[in-house]
C-alpha cells in the first residue's frame, strides 16, 4: 500500500542461517507453535479433533496523553525524550470516574475523530475512542482481529 506518497511492503527477514532480523518473524513462529501445539492438544484430549488450525486474536488499544503544542514545547523532558520524567503525585481523593466517563473536550474530539478517519482509510476500523482515567489521558482501539493483523494495525497507528 501507499502511504504519504511512500510504498510500503510488508515483509520478515530471516538470515541464512535462520536468525531472525525483524519484529514481525518472532510473531509469525509463536502463531506456527500456537497452531501446532494446539492442534495437538485438542488430540490428545479429544475435543474438537477434526479442527485444521488454530488462530490466535488480539485486541490493543493505544492510551495516550494529549498535551497543547505550546505547553509541550515548554516540557524539555518531553520534547526530549517524549515522556514525561518530572511532575508530582495526583491530589488525594482524586475522582478519576469524572474524567473516565466525561465526554472528551471538543479539540481533542476533533483530533480522535481525525486519527479514526485516517486508520479507516489505512484498512484498520477503530471500535473504541474515549477518555481514560488520569486528565488528558485518552484511549483509542480497533476491532478486535488476527494476531498477525492486529500487530500491523498497531505499528500503523503509532506512526
Amino acid at each position: 500500500f501507499v502511504l504519504d506518497g511512500t510504498l510500503r511492503i510488508p515483509c520478515a527477514f530471516v538470515t541464512h542461517l535462520g536468525a531472525c532480523i525483524d519484529d514481525k518473524t518472532p510473531l509469525l513462529r509463536s502463531n506456527d507453535a500456537l497452531n501446532k501445539q494446539g492442534l495437538r492438544l485438542l488430540k490428545n484430549i479429544k475435543i474438537s479433533t477434526d479442527a485444521k488450525a488454530i488462530h490466535s486474536f488480539l485486541g490493543w488499544e493505544q492510551e495516550f496523553f494529549v498535551i497543547r503544542a505550546d505547553l509541550y514545547r515548554k516540557r524539555p523532558d518531553l520534547v526530549n525524550c517524549g515522556r514525561t520524567l518530572i511532575g508530582k503525585l495526583p491530589r488525594r481523593h482524586q475522582q478519576g470516574e469524572l474524567n473516565y466517563f466525561a465526554p472528551p473536550p471538543d479539540q481533542v474530539q476533533t483530533l480522535l475523530n481525525r486519527a479514526q478517519a485516517a486508520m479507516l482509510r489505512l484498512g484498520v476500523p477503530m471500535a473504541v475512542l474515549h477518555n481514560e482515567v488520569a486528565c488528558a489521558q485518552h484511549e483509542m482501539s480497533p476491532i478486535y482481529c488476527h494476531s498477525s493483523f492486529s500487530c500491523d494495525n498497531n505499528v500503523l497507528f503509532m506512526e
